[in-house]
């Protein structure tokens, strides 16, 4: 009889909001979520221990809000507090709110209504990208437009794997997190955690629906975003990790996946390449080669069925800085490159690795 009280009390869906220094931006998060149409929420708000008045304004909402619970705890960093939030939660599903962004007034009934419509293990929407400097907002460039407003198994449509994580913009079941242990990795001071959770999400959900109405306001341009650290160089590099350490105990599926998750570390490792500059983007790119051209090689990257010229664009990506080393570079791989790619070998490479060279001794020289 207890169980079946329990589970009448169980809300809907629990919000999880991660909080470090964003008195400026918290009043409009907050008031995007307390506003929401569908009331049966569990609203989880964790400090991580700002310094500014962040932690002042979400006791305030607490007071007025019998919703909302508070977490006050020392600063442990993004994944620490995202998975103290998930371990709290006791909502059917889970949503995530991050704490400088804002959410349209019917996510969660949306949401909420598309899983229970569709029993989905996550429902996921599209979003918008706010410009903080011009008050701008655009969708995103790239959508799964293809796979959207119908159940899909990610499994069998490996082409949602590589847009935008997002995980701010979707609710999960929480049975399902549980059942498979899906948390954040809790390296401290890191980015890019949404990276390793949106993997693991995907690969072990057997239902995902995705709607292309955009529900959320992503901020972006502005200094809160610890994304934009320069000094974060590698950070990404462990997120990969931590799915190869995860997938480890499902080995078929993980081979199963193997070209798509090359193909997701390129598109990240691509992303944060051009993120860097100067003696961190070489120390970068000398990481990225050293980690992508054994796969490149066995062709175990998906490049998503584009043409070669793509192999080619990664090939001069991941050459090193200096002439010396990449003609070295070129000559140790050239009996593979010109086996396996003969055509862009005899014409595209050559083209495009004396431009490059070109316009590197052009900029050395107006600089």
């Amino acid at each position: 009889m207890s169980e079946t009280v329990n589970e009448k009390q169980k809300p809907a869906v629990s919000v999880i909001v991660p909080i470090y220094n964003v008195e400026k931006y918290l009043r409009q998060c907050l008031n995007s979520i307390v506003g929401q149409t569908l009331n049966d929420l569990e609203i989880i708000l964790i400090n991580d221990g700002s310094k500014d008045g962040s932690l002042e304004i979400i006791k305030a909402y607490a007071e007025k809000d019998r919703r909302i619970k508070v977490i006050d705890k020392p600063n442990e960093g993004y994944g620490k507090t995202m998975n103290r939030g998930i371990e709290a939660a006791t909502g059917e599903y889970i949503g995530i709110v991050e704490s400088d962004d804002w959410i349209a007034p019917d996510m969660y009934e949306t949401l909420y209504g598309i899983a229970k419509q569709h029993n989905v293990d996550v429902a996921k929407s599209s979003f918008f990208l706010f410009d903080d400097k011009s008050g701008d907002k655009q969708l995103p460039s790239r959508e799964p437009a293809e796979d959207a407003e119908k159940v899909i198994i990610p499994r069998q449509n490996t082409a949602i794997f590589c847009f935008k994580p997002s995980v701010w913009s979707a609710i999960y079941r929480r049975e399902f997190l549980n059942n498979y242990n899906i948390r954040f990795l809790e390296t401290p001071g890191a980015s890019f955690q949404d990276t390793s959770f949106s993997f693991k999400v995907l690969a072990m959900a057997n239902t995902v629906y995705f709607t292309m109405k955009p529900l959320v306001y992503y901020r972006v341009g502005h200094s809160v975003q610890s994304s934009l650290s320069k000094d974060k160089i590698f950070s990404i590099c462990g997120e990969y990790e931590e799915v190869e350490r995860f997938m480890a105990s499902n080995p078929i599926l993980f081979k199963r996946l193997e070209k798509v998750f090359y193909r997701m570390k390129y598109i990240s490792y691509r992303w944060n390449l051009y993120r860097l500059d100067g003696e961190n983007r070489e120390k970068f790119r000398e990481q990225m080669r050293d980690e992508l051209m054994p796969f490149l090689k066995r062709n175990a990257i998906d490049f998503m069925g584009r043409n070669s010229n793509d192999k080619v664009e990664l090939l001069i990506e991941i050459l090193p800085n200096s002439t010396g080393k990449r003609i070295r570079f070129v000559v140790k791989n050239l009996l593979w490159f010109v086996k396996h790619y003969w055509r862009e070998a005899i014409t595209e490479f050559p083209i495009r690795l004396v431009r490059s060279c070109v316009f590197k001794a052009q900029k050395k020289k107006t600089g």
